[in-house]
């Protein structure tokens, strides 16, 4: 009998269509959310430089600083230290903007031949350069990585910086989270 069978189909076709959330159907609903979350991290705000031009010891920092800078991807805008009484050995803590961030530069003040002044700086903390996490995480064997178009953040602990990378040919994303002011960072997936 052919009559039963088409009153239990309808049934069950009934009871499926019932089991949807407040009687909201498949047309109704809100299509599923399969964007890419964005890349990188909320953008520091911007750190301007002094108006005031560089000083005798600012310019030369400044100068020696810029090249191994744009090695890792950032760029100098400005050396700002502390007033300097001349004298030899001496140490310096200068503020560095580095892409819109602040970051410490260490100076190094010492004699040289015939009572000249010689000097090393460096970049010490307080910035974290988005290529030098790019480099890691294509160093722990990821391919394709993404960070975002933000060169640089602040070294500051709890920061996460989501970046699309392939891992085995497959695309995914991971966060970088600071887990401290020299710019250490803890890869998890996202």
């Amino acid at each position: 009998m052919a009559g039963p069978r088409w009153v239990v189909t309808l049934l069950a076709i009934g009871a499926l269509a019932a089991c949807g959330d407040d009687g909201v159907t498949s047309r109704d609903a809100e299509p599923a959310d399969h964007s890419s979350p964005t890349l990188g991290a909320s953008a520091p705000a911007a750190s301007e430089p002094p108006r005031e031009p560089m000083d005798q010891l600012e310019r030369p920092v400044a100068e020696r600083l810029a090249p191994r800078l744009e090695d890792e991807g950032l760029s100098l805008e400005y050396v700002e230290c502390p007033g300097w009484p001349g004298a030899v050995p001496a140490e310096l803590e200068c503020k560095g903007y580095v892409d819109g961030v602040v970051g410490e530069v260490e100076v190094e003040l010492t004699e040289g031949e015939h009572g000249r002044v010689e000097f090393d700086a460096r970049l010490d903390h307080g910035v974290l350069a988005t290529s030098r996490l790019v480099e890691r995480l294509e160093d722990e064997g990821y391919t394709d990585v993404d960070c975002g178009p933000t060169p640089a953040y602040p070294s500051l602990e709890g920061i996460r910086i989501v970046c699309r990378v392939d891992e085995d040919g497959d695309p995914t994303h991971v966060v970088a989270e600071v887990t401290d002011e020299v710019g250490a960072v803890r890869i998890e997936d996202y």
